[in-house]
């Protein structure tokens, strides 16, 4: 019998151009900013990418906070 397996592994991270550390408050914000950002690419064909957001929340100056980030996905083919 002919099987068929794959497991895809995507994974992703952001950094501040500043050289700060992450605000702990926007983890969440920049997880799903990824994860909108990944599906939109991986639907046209990309396996990687670059990811760019900017946070503002109420602890933020008026402009957020600019983050830089790169994603990719790895197919495992059985």
């Amino acid at each position: 019998m002919l099987q068929m397996k794959r497991e895809k592994t995507i994974s992703y991270q952001w950094w501040r151009d500043s050289g700060e550390d992450i605000d702990p408050s926007h983890v969440e914000a920049l997880a799903e900013s990824a994860e909108n950002r990944i599906a939109e690419m991986m639907k046209k064909g990309y396996p990687s990418g670059v990811l760019c957001d900017n946070i503002c929340s109420g602890t933020d100056d008026e402009d957020g906070v600019e983050y830089s980030g790169w994603w990719e996905v790895k197919t495992k083919k059985d």
